[in-house]
């Protein structure tokens, strides 16, 4: 149910990232497919998809860093356990997020606080490095690489 609920939260944002840079391809190019015979889709599918490809990717993953950081929804929505378990359709779930957010008024100087530092630490380092594989498909596939406006 967390996850359905964060999907529609991310939803969103990747689909306003998407359509504009779909709306970013050039005119021109779009009526020269059109004038040459092709259908609506097969436009569609021959210009505006490998010209958004990078903000597609840019797009998906603006979608999955804003998921790896939510904490409120998926604190309300499922039953916390603090501890780790095989059995992952069971009730009761965590996580990295939500942890911090449940467990900060609690916790204790001594070991308490720290860990829920490393654990805001490793949160960041997996978010950086997911938006760091992002930015470096994007350069690869740039949108209009290649095309003169």
């Amino acid at each position: 149910m967390a996850g359905i609920v964060v999907a529609l939260m991310v939803l969103p944002i990747c689909t306003s990232v998407i359509r504009e840079v779909f709306s970013q391809t050039p005119q021109g190019e779009k009526e020269a497919a059109l004038a040459l015979g092709g259908s609506r889709w097969g436009m569609i599918r021959t210009v505006v998809l490998p010209f958004g490809r990078g903000g597609i990717i840019g797009g998906s993953m603006l979608g999955l860093g804003r998921a790896l950081g939510e904490t409120i929804a998926v604190a309300l929505i499922i039953s916390p356990i603090f501890y780790v378990s095989i059995h992952w359709f069971q009730t009761g779930a965590n996580g990295v997020a939500p942890l911090i957010a449940l467990r900060f008024g609690e916790a204790s100087r001594k070991y308490g606080i720290p860990a829920l530092m490393a654990a805001g630490l490793t949160l960041f380092i997996a978010t950086l490095v997911v938006n760091f594989l992002a930015s470096m498909i994007v350069a690869r596939s740039r949108s209009g690489a290649g095309v003169e406006i």
